[in-house]
């Protein structure tokens, strides 16, 4: 009787998970996502905004469906190979202006966009940067009611500390962890929060904004 060892092919170690919806067919392959992460944080600091990616992909999308017209072949993969020749270039250009930008002192003289050809197509990078949105703030919060900005109003309003619960009250903050997040999120707007703890573990922790 012949024996058979039969072991699994796949190989061990991070497997790529594919995206589904609009960027599962761009998104299909890690070197595309290993090229965005390059890209993506010198686009911001070139332009202060972040990239578009539906913008990106439209284009990139735009550019496959031509060559597809031309010479036919699987939308999908052409896709994927103009995003990552787009990608390329994008990181050459874009990284080449923010090293020249970081030696230049005078902000006006700093350049705020890349325009550069590849074969006959133009591309300008400003016409992939996220538009400014978002709600108008006030004092750095939302001008709407939210919850950091009761937690921040709730803690302004006394000079002395005052429970954890207490606070979720006036900010009708509903969870332990929702408070946790939303005292997190105050802290990374630059706010200052004391925590002071009694004498016996059985008492809940009191905070207390410091200006």
């Amino acid at each position: 009787m012949t024996t058979f060892n039969i072991e699994t092919a796949i190989p061990t170690g991070k497997f790529h998970k594919r995206q589904s919806g609009l960027w599962g067919q761009l998104l299909a392959s890690a070197e595309i996502e290993r090229k965005l992460a390059k890209v993506e944080p010198l686009f911001k600091e070139l332009h202060g905004r972040g990239l578009n990616r539906t913008a990106f992909f439209n284009k990139c999308r735009e550019i496959a469906r031509d060559g597809k017209a031309d010479v036919g072949g699987y939308l999908q993969y052409m896709t994927q190979d103009v995003a990552g020749i787009l990608l390329r270039e994008m990181h050459t250009q874009i990284g080449k202006e923010v090293r020249r930008n970081r030696t230049v002192k005078n902000v006006v003289l700093k350049r705020t966009n890349v325009v550069f050809d590849i074969g006959s197509e133009t591309f300008d990078t400003s016409d992939y940067a996220k538009k400014v949105g978002g709600l108008p703030l006030v004092n750095g919060f939302a001008t709407d009611n939210s919850k950091i900005k009761k937690l921040y109003e709730a803690m302004l309003s006394r000079p002395y500390p005052v429970t954890k619960e207490t606070l979720m009250k006036d900010a009708g903050i509903a969870t332990v962890n929702q408070f946790n997040v939303t005292l997190s999120d105050l802290r990374k707007k630059g706010f200052t929060i004391e925590t002071l703890r009694g004498k016996h573990m059985s008492v809940a922790s009191k905070y207390q904004l410091v200006g």
